[in-house]
């Protein structure tokens, strides 16, 4: 006969029980949840930091390589290009849209401009395989004017994509000899090009640039397996310019928020600085809350620029006074010396500050605030082309 169980064996947990496991179950899930968005807030916030930190990095990086471009003359080594008061060939604006009463919104550590100018080369080397023309001292043994013949030279430039950088109004450098020419016109076969060269229609104006005349020398060109001398094309009488600028980044907003260190650049000109339109802007860093150009001519101890300094004219001021209290004789005024730059060795620091991409009360000082973290990193150089006389 089966046993009848006991009403006691068969009962299960009590209300009061299950209420009281239920109590623990949410403070201990409460507890984990608690760790759980620490972590993920701090996974992010790290993250944050870390992209911002990455993104300064790689825009003074830029920044650096440029600046040892500036002041490079490769189309006219005997002569300096005829600046003017208007648009010297480098030069710092300290903040000039706060000067003029109307700063970026978002910048809290300041907003220089940087220019200076350089000969851009072409990043490729081709090969001079032919060409018909005769040297100034031949034409003129022969009692011969030249003619277009004498001016045409067929390059390798080794890829499409090379050979399409090439446009009329560059100069060509064959660097057996360092002879310059100026790009007349250019015909395009594959990886090859064919430049007839001519007079700098400036030249006339300005008073400085390539005249035109017959080739004083036979360049080497290809022969068998043997390449002909290099020729290097050169984009000349470049100005950049490194600004902030408040940008529409986002698709689903027109609205211009996104801070960001924007490089632009364009062909010399007296009058000013214009961006080349064929030339497109680059967004060097987004998220950006300070840009500082500072320049020093006593080898650190003291810097010129920054808050203190209201005009390029007080920051030149700035490095004649530390010029002449360093005993540094025979240097030429900045105030009247527009190539001072070739040759006086002057310290650059430039001051990047970045910003992450949200506000998160993390990064404020007080309670229950939001706010940007800000990350400043520099950069000290002598530009390479800065102190010498020639290249």
């Amino acid at each position: 006969m089966a046993k009848r169980l006991s009403r006691k064996a068969s009962r299960g947990f009590s209300l009061v029980e299950m209420l009281v496991a239920l109590v623990f179950t949410l403070i201990l899930m409460a507890g984990m949840s608690a760790v759980f968005k620490s972590t993920l807030t701090t996974f992010a916030t790290a993250g944050e930091k870390l992209s911002s930190a990455r993104r300064n990095r790689m825009s003074l990086d830029m920044v650096y390589d440029d600046l040892n471009n500036a002041g490079m003359y490769l189309v006219d080594l005997a002569s300096a290009p005829a600046f003017s008061t208007a648009n010297e060939g480098f030069r710092v604006m300290p903040d000039p849209q706060a000067q003029a009463g109307t700063p970026i919104p978002g910048v809290t550590q300041g907003a220089d401009e940087l220019y200076f100018y350089m000969d851009e080369p072409l990043p490729f080397e081709g090969s001079l395989t032919s060409t018909s023309a005769r040297v100034a001292g031949a034409l003129a043994l022969a009692g011969q004017a030249a003619t277009a013949t004498d001016f045409t030279y067929s390059i390798d430039c080794k890829d499409l994509s090379y050979a399409n950088l090439v446009k009329p109004g560059q100069v060509i450098l064959f660097k057996d000899s360092f002879d310059a020419g100026y790009v007349n016109s250019v015909t395009s076969s594959g990886s090859s090009v064919t430049v007839v060269l001519g007079a700098d229609p400036m030249a006339s104006i300005t008073g400085s640039g390539l005249s035109g005349e017959a080739p004083r020398f036979q360049h080497i060109t290809a022969s068998g397996t043997t390449p002909g001398c290099g020729v290097v094309f050169v984009r000349p009488a470049q100005m950049v310019r490194y600004s902030l600028q408040a940008l529409s980044l986002d698709p689903a907003s027109s609205a211009a928020s996104t801070l960001c260190l924007v490089r632009d650049q364009g062909t010399y000109s007296t009058s000013g600085f214009t961006p080349d339109p064929n030339i497109p802007q680059q967004v060097v860093t987004e998220n950006i809350a300070g840009f500082r150009v500072y320049l020093s001519a006593d080898s650190g101890r003291n810097w010129v620029g920054g808050p203190g300094y209201t005009s390029w004219a007080a920051i030149k001021t700035g490095l004649d006074t530390q010029l002449s209290t360093s005993g540094r004789t025979g240097y030429t005024s900045l105030g009247t010396n527009l190539n001072w730059f070739r040759s006086t060795p002057v310290l650059v620091r430039v001051d990047v500050t970045t910003r992450t991409a949200v506000q998160r009360a993390e990064y404020s000082p007080g309670n229950n605030t939001l706010s940007y973290k800000e990350q400043l990193q520099s950069i000290v150089m002598v530009p390479r082309h800065f102190g010498l006389s020639i290249n």
